[in-house]
């Protein structure tokens, strides 16, 4: 039985670390390659995976209303239902809810902002590396905010941590800066490069903000109602913010104009055949992969943090992104990089991983707790 039991979990993990390292790792590729053919095509991306979420999100957040009014227990929503009977599917509702709408509302807000923001800002040539940096340093802007808006305190081990952190982000942030151009060129308006650097910097800065905000909102709804609804939260932060793309639109309508308009490619030719050709814009084999690998990366986060706690997510976050930072540097980009993004990247990593570490130790108690607990003895 135990033996049993062993190799059902072995088979759970295997398939969430499968889904976190491979998923994850892979988006980062595909959205490596498709903002290279087209870096202005952050809306669409976007809007992509915020409905592709949502529609394979939603037959959980469904059920049916039973046809006795005096039964208030719902009956959970199945496909192989409606295809017996489909006169059922005019009792299908949303299922009720653990968290009130209302608090999902500034999460969905602040969820679309700082997705439109990452993939936006590929069009200020920021290296996926750099991408990948700054979505690691999320513990500088959670210790801030939770610091001055949640009241939270930090250990000197977790503040010191921040510090390396911050220090890895400098370094790799100066290690991909534009070189210098002459007076002459900047003169003329001919090299715009330092500029869009520091305006993308700026947007990941925000960015990262605006994550750390969405984490904390959470962290108080989850503290009030529950951390075992991370399904719910899935769904609801991709599903509510589809209308806020209405501004987008238009936008998005160009981007697909651009999208058709990549070179044709064979696509029978993956399969080995050319007796039938069906030619597809070349642009959208990265994009559905960066929609599928999304997909797959979320739902293994998602399945780690209904397992683990979240200082043991953390760890194995960062552990994930050093391996899409080697990817990024060395198969993606073919370079080797240098001893500043190499140098920045190991001081994040080991600041992730001394703050998760000095998580894990239990709270010390105030010397009045101890000697009153010792009267009480």
């Amino acid at each position: 039985m135990t033996s049993v039991l062993a190799l059902a979990a072995a088979r759970d993990w295997s398939v969430i670390l499968g889904f976190i390292f491979g998923g994850c790792c892979s988006n980062a590729w595909a959205t490596e390659v498709a903002t290279s053919q087209n870096p202005n095509a952050g809306s669409l991306m976007t809007l992509a995976q915020f409905l592709i979420v949502s529609l394979m999100g939603l037959p959980s957040q469904l059920c049916f209303v039973p046809s006795d009014s005096k039964t208030k227990e719902t009956i959970p929503f199945t496909f192989r239902s409606i295809l017996r009977q489909p006169t059922r599917i005019l009792s299908v509702r949303f299922k009720p809810r653990a968290i009130p709408i209302s608090r999902w509302i500034i999460q969905v807000v602040l969820f679309l902002l700082t997705s439109l923001l990452n993939n936006a800002v590929f069009k200020f040539d920021i290296p996926m590396y750099i991408h990948i940096i700054f979505r690691s340093a999320g513990l500088v802007t959670n210790l801030l905010l939770g610091y001055f808006f949640a009241g939270k305190r930090y250990t000197s081990i977790q503040i010191v941590s921040v510090l390396i952190v911050t220090l890895g982000v400098f370094m790799t942030t100066f290690s991909t800066r534009p070189r210098r151009v002459d007076a002459a060129s900047l003169a003329k308006g001919e090299d715009n490069s330092n500029i869009d650097y520091m305006i993308g910097i700026a947007i990941l800065t925000g960015a990262l903000v605006l994550s750390s905000a969405m984490g904390l909102a959470q962290d108080q709804a989850y503290a009030e109602y529950g951390r075992g609804h991370w399904r719910e939260g899935l769904f609801y932060l991709h599903f509510l913010a589809l209308p806020m793309f209405a501004p987008l639109w238009p936008d998005v309508q160009e981007q697909v104009r651009i999208a058709n308009a990549s070179p044709i490619i064979n696509a029978t030719a993956f399969f080995g055949t050319s007796k039938t050709e069906i030619g597809i814009p070349v642009f959208w084999i990265p994009l559905v992969l960066n929609i599928i690998t999304q997909l797959v990366c979320v739902s293994g986060v998602h399945r780690l943090t209904a397992r683990v706690s979240s200082l043991t997510v953390t760890l194995v976050l960062a552990v994930r992104k050093a391996v899409s930072l080697v990817l990024s540097v060395m198969l993606i980009g073919k370079s080797g990089g240098n001893a500043w993004l190499w140098g920045g990247s190991f001081f994040v990593l080991a600041g992730t991983i001394l703050y998760t570490l000095d998580g894990t130790k239990p709270p010390q108690r105030e010397p009045s707790q101890v000697s009153a607990s010792r009267k009480q003895e």
